[in-house]
C-alpha cells in the first residue's frame, strides 16, 4: 500500500495491531495513529465511542481522549480535557497529550499540528463538510485561538474514498460548486457518464486558501473503497461497515 506523498505507511505494533502513520508527523514527534482492521474491533467506535477512543489513546500512552458526535457540519470545538466534546466535526486543543479522536468509513479524517507541536487539531470532512468550509474553519481557529502561524501548520489527510472511486450525484456537484465557486469544477471528473469527486484535492485547496503551505499538506493517497480489506468503507459494505479511527495529540511541554 503506497502513499501519494510517500508519507503514509502501515506499522505492525508489538501486540499485533496494525496502524497507519505519517512520516512527517513521526519526524515532528507528534503522537498519532490511524487504526485498521488488523487487530482492531471496527464495530466498537459506533457501539461504544468512549471505549474505542480510550483503547486508542491507551495504545499510544496518551493522557486521555476527546471525541465528537460527528454531524457533517463546519463547527470547530476546543477540547479542554478528556471526554465527549459535543456535536461537531472538528476538535482542536493545546492540552499536552490529549488525544483528539475521529472515526470514519470513507470520509477524510485530517490530522493537524501547529505551533511546533504545541497545538493539535482533527477534522472529519466529507463532501458536506468541504462544501460548508470545514478545512478553512479549522485552520482559522488554530490561528485565532492558539496564535498559530498558518504557514507553519502541517496537515495530513488520512485514508478515505479516493477520486478513483468516490462517485457522487449532481446534487453534490452543485452544492460544492455553489460553495467554492467555478474553480471547483476541476475537483470533479466525468467517466462513463458518472461524476467522481476528488475530496483530497478539495481539502488541499481549501487549506492552501486558508494560508497553509502546499508543501505542508500530506495525503495518504489510500482509497478506502479500493483497500476495503484494510479499512472499513461504507460505500463498499453499506450499513454493516464498521469504522476506523484516527488520533493526534499535541506534544508534552518540555521543561
Amino acid at each position: 500500500m503506497c502513499s501519494e506523498s510517500g508519507a503514509f505507511h502501515l506499522v505492525e505494533l508489538p501486540d499485533g495491531k496494525t496502524v497507519g502513520r505519517f512520516e512527517v508527523l513521526e519526524r515532528l514527534g507528534t503522537p498519532h495513529a490511524v487504526t485498521s482492521r488488523r487487530g482492531f474491533n471496527v464495530n466498537l467506535p459506533q457501539a461504544d465511542p468512549a471505549a474505542a477512543a480510550e483503547e486508542l489513546v491507551s495504545l499510544l500512552g496518551l493522557g486521555g481522549a476527546a471525541w465528537l458526535e460527528q454531524v457533517h457540519g463546519p463547527q470547530v470545538l476546543t477540547a479542554g480535557g478528556p471526554g465527549l466534546a459535543g456535536s461537531g466535526d472538528a476538535l482542536i486543543t493545546d492540552v499536552p497529550s490529549l488525544g483528539l479522536v475521529g472515526s470514519s468509513a470513507d470520509c477524510p479524517l485530517v490530522l493537524v499540528t501547529a505551533a511546533a507541536g504545541a497545538a493539535a487539531g482533527m477534522f472529519h470532512a466529507g463532501w458536506r463538510g468541504i462544501a460548508a468550509g470545514m478545512p478553512g474553519e479549522l485552520a482559522g481557529c488554530l490561528v485565532d485561538r492558539f496564535a498559530a502561524d498558518a504557514a507553519g501548520i502541517v496537515a495530513c489527510i488520512c485514508p478515505s474514498a479516493g477520486p478513483c472511486c468516490y462517485e457522487v450525484g449532481q446534487d453534490v456537484h452543485a452544492a460544492v460548486v455553489a460553495r467554492l465557486g467555478p474553480r471547483a469544477e476541476s475537483l470533479f471528473a466525468v467517466r462513463d457518464d458518472r461524476i467522481y469527486f476528488d475530496m483530497w484535492h478539495a481539502i488541499r485547496a481549501a487549506l492552501v486558501e486558508a494560508g497553509l503551505s502546499d508543501g505542508h499538506i500530506h495525503t495518504a493517497g489510500v482509497c478506502t473503497i479500493c483497500h476495503n480489506e484494510t479499512f472499513p468503507s461504507h460505500r463498499a459494505e453499506g450499513e454493516r461497515s464498521g469504522r476506523f479511527q484516527a488520533v493526534i495529540a499535541s506534544k508534552e511541554k518540555t521543561k
